[in-house]
């Protein structure tokens, strides 16, 4: 309720107390420790998430969950090549699990939009997974497959109407109105990470300045995508630009802080 509709901080402390009354039930609960260390992490405690992530592996080589874990820790944190690694330790570990399908976001950042693909499809039918290989297809230049795509998510949550209108019509008012419609939503939520991949939609939709606002608060709140900002294409309109290298600066800085 807290990540996915309006449920806002609340019902994230209640998850995360759940969770933390999981584990001292057992302490072997992998599920539970993994979610807990994914909770932290979108709330913005990333030295404490990957401690835990690390210790977790540590204990649980073997478990598939724990490596996911990890894998989504060292995305925020913006070591890429490590949580690539993780995530297809994860895959390779519980191959059809629809719970990995996040890691397309630490290829996209890496360029990689084939492997992406693997982890979107396995989940493939729902409308996250829809929308982002909506996604992936502007990243590729395949805009009739994007366009098709957006003909079947008409009428969706507010992030996912504001492509179907770009793409239907870029020059649309509707556009500029919705745009400022999500970056008061996703400033709203805790979790740094949809920003980001939010601020690749507003940018796709000409909406600029919303995706620079989105992009600095989402490396404000320990999303250290530098080495995205480099890779995916979703930014080529944005390199060369002042904003860009000052985004870059600061996400470097995230990263190596």
């Amino acid at each position: 309720d807290g990540a996915y509709s309006n449920g806002g901080m609340e019902m994230r402390k209640r998850s995360n107390a759940a969770l933390e009354r999981a584990i001292s039930l057992d302490p072997n609960y992998s599920f539970a420790a993994a979610w807990l260390i994914a909770n932290r992490v979108e709330q913005g405690e990333l030295a404490k998430a990957y401690q835990d992530a690390k210790a977790l592996v540590a204990r649980h080589p073997e478990n598939a969950q724990a490596h996911f874990a990890l894998g989504y820790v060292l995305r925020y944190g913006g070591a890429m090549e490590e949580s690539a690694h993780e995530c297809d330790a994860a895959l390779a570990l519980d191959s059809g699990n629809y719970g990995w399908r996040s890691c397309a976001f630490t290829f996209n950042q890496l360029g990689n939009y084939a492997h992406a693909m693997d982890f979107l499809q396995l989940d493939a039918g729902s409308v996250w997974t829809s929308n982002n290989i909506m996604r992936n297809y502007i990243r590729d230049g395949k805009l009739a497959q994007a366009k098709e795509m957006a003909g079947k998510l008409k009428d969706e949550e507010l992030g996912y109407r504001i492509m179907t209108a770009c793409i239907e019509n870029p020059s649309s008012a509707n556009v500029a109105s919705l745009g400022r419609e999500v970056v008061a939503a996703r400033l709203a939520d805790p979790d740094p990470e949809p920003r980001y991949i939010v601020a690749g939609d507003l940018l796709f939709c000409g909406q600029k300045d919303g995706a620079v606002q989105l992009l600095k608060s989402s490396i404000a709140g320990h999303f250290c995508a530098y080495t995205g900002l480099q890779n995916d294409s979703a930014w080529a309109k944005l390199r060369g630009t002042p904003e860009f290298a000052e985004l870059l600066s600061a996400a470097k800085q995230c990263r190596d802080g």
